[in-house]
């Protein structure tokens, strides 16, 4: 059900950017407890903050009117100077401060170190978050994604929105 400032937002999209626009409602994504404890358990780090490796990786389409709705594999010890931003939809003020507020690799880093996490994915998923035709994401590239972390063995995603 929309609220009505979700509704107001819709509206603007449509108005704005695309006459199509529609929010998706996920009604049937089931809980999925942890099979293991946390302490034991493969954590990897997902991302909408559009980051790209700049000499190995295309940028996101950030230009294109209905975003991007790829990925990019981003290796969780890739130096921060090689990363850059493909996403025009946020201010990157926070981010180009402190790249650990979109990926917090470092605090997992430490989690694992404590203890409290069994291992950190050596993969990163970025996506870039605007996309107002979410369907393709939904039906395609997201499943693609988690196929791979599964066959990877993860036992649970932690997601950075932008």
């Amino acid at each position: 059900m929309l609220t009505s400032k979700l509704e107001s937002v819709q509206k603007s999209v449509q108005r704005r950017w695309d006459p199509h626009f529609d929010w998706l409602f996920n009604e049937a994504a089931p809980w999925a407890p942890l099979a293991r404890p946390l302490a034991q358990a493969t954590v990897a780090l997902v991302t909408t903050c559009g980051l790209y490796r700049a000499d190995t990786q295309l940028p996101f389409a950030a230009w294109h009117d209905l975003g991007d709705a790829s990925f990019r594999e981003i290796h969780v010890d890739t130096p921060p100077d090689r990363l850059r931003i493909a996403h025009t939809h946020y201010n990157h003020q926070h981010l180009a401060a402190d790249l650990n507020v979109a990926l917090p690799v470092a605090h997992f880093n430490q989690l694992m170190a404590a203890g409290t996490i069994g291992r950190l994915y050596p993969w990163t998923y970025s996506f870039m978050g605007y996309l107002p035709q979410a369907r393709q994401l939904v039906n395609e590239t997201a499943p693609v994604a988690a196929r791979r972390l599964r066959a990877d063995g993860v036992d649970a995603a932690f997601l950075t929105p932008c």
